[in-house]
């Protein structure tokens, strides 16, 4: 599962709501989202690659100039697929349907920024989402090895002794059972009440 980012610039940050919905159909799932307004410094720390290209103060003041939407996204092999969905500036005022032939004005309001790695990705999450984890999801084998140590052996306990109890409300039961006998809970013992 691949982590995105993607923003919608001040020229396309008024149709968060068309895009996000464009993008789950081509199976992007939005984890986070966040609109504000960027200040001078955090543009320019954003896009601080650019910064020796002759166009960086009018892309940091265009960046400014309004709102912009931060999306954090999933989706199974997606920076690929992101680039594409998305297009290249080349696709401006083109023929197509990427993103930016649709939304883009010209090279400078191309309507959306790609974070094109991992590396980047998780600058630009900790920049727009500073308390949210970005470390990504754990493989599907490393999911089940997690399953496999810590999960299934108090699951299994649990079941076995739900079906030796046979209670009437099972889920209820089992529910309870996995609270009172979490491993990872400590235990607390009571001292015992002294009679005076």
């Amino acid at each position: 599962m691949d982590r995105l980012f993607l923003l919608l610039k001040p020229d396309v940050a008024a149709r968060e709501s068309e895009i996000v919905y464009k993008l789950g159909q081509a199976g992007f799932k939005v984890f986070n989202r966040r609109r504000t307004t960027l200040t001078n410094e955090q543009a320019s720390e954003f896009f601080n690659d650019w910064a020796s290209d002759p166009d960086f103060d009018e892309l940091v003041s265009y960046v400014t100039s309004g709102p912009v939407v931060a999306l954090a996204l999933q989706r199974f092999d997606g920076f690929n697929d992101l680039k594409k969905v998305v297009g290249s500036v080349d696709d401006i005022n083109g023929e197509g349907e990427s993103f930016r032939a649709v939304y883009g004005q010209d090279e400078l309001r191309n309507g959306f920024h790609v974070s094109d790695n991992p590396t980047s990705v998780e600058r630009d999450l900790r920049l727009f989402f500073p308390d949210t984890p970005v470390q990504p999801p754990p493989t599907s084998e490393e999911a089940k090895a997690i399953l496999e140590t810590t999960v299934y052996p108090t699951l299994l306990q649990g079941l076995t002794q739900l079906c030796k109890e046979k209670p009437a409300n099972p889920t209820a039961w089992l529910g309870t059972w996995l609270l009172d006998n979490n491993p990872n809970k400590p235990r607390i013992q009571e001292p015992p009440i002294q009679s005076a």
